[in-house]
């Protein structure tokens, strides 16, 4: 069962309204070399086949603008404590246009577990992330909202060396910069 607009469950709700309440907070980055799934608080917590691995202190999670058109939202996400394997997957693999998942959960206080599958508040693409060395390794990530896209041009070049990029055995664009100095009069025998 669902309330309102939001996909929120009965038993969601109820723990976000009940006196005294553990929520946690959920990241997911995804990346060809793996994904990095933590939450904010400690141990392992499983949900969606997904494992996610306890950091703490999670960082912050920035004010995310509600819009009822489709314009670009964006939110920062401050990532510290991440373990090293984890802040190896950033640092080598290719994190712009990535996507990133931003969930609230529910703990019971008592079973440490659970109470329903955690909720999405905030999916979008990464777009920047500024890696920062203090007494702590943190990490800021700008996430803009899945619109992100439609701001940016589609660059696509006609020409074999994009055609070869996206359709390796395609040869229909193999010919194609011979045609450009190549000069065609209309309408001779030639």
């Amino acid at each position: 069962m669902t309330t309102g607009s939001r996909d929120i469950t009965a038993t969601t709700l109820a723990a976000a309204q009940a006196s005294s309440i553990n929520p946690v907070i959920f990241v997911k980055l995804e990346f060809d070399g793996g994904n990095v799934n933590v939450h904010s608080e400690l141990g392992d917590i499983t949900f969606n086949s997904d494992t996610y691995n306890g950091v703490g202190k999670l960082g912050a999670v920035g004010a995310a603008d509600e819009v009822s058109d489709l314009s670009l939202t964006s939110i920062v996400l401050t990532l510290s404590g991440i373990p090293n394997d984890l802040v190896s997957i950033l640092f080598n693999q290719q994190y712009q246009g990535r996507t990133a998942t931003i969930f609230l959960g529910y703990l019971n206080l008592t079973t440490r577990v659970l109470v329903d599958t955690p909720t999405i508040i905030f999916k979008g693409i990464i777009d920047t992330a500024d890696f920062a060395q203090g007494d702590k390794f943190s990490i800021n990530l700008s996430i803009g909202s899945r619109f992100a896209a439609w701001d940016k041009p589609i660059t696509r070049r006609y020409n074999n060396a994009d055609q070869q990029s996206r359709y390796p055995a395609d040869k229909g664009l193999q010919y194609i910069e011979q045609t450009t100095n190549k000069t065609i009069i209309w309408g001779s025998a030639q």
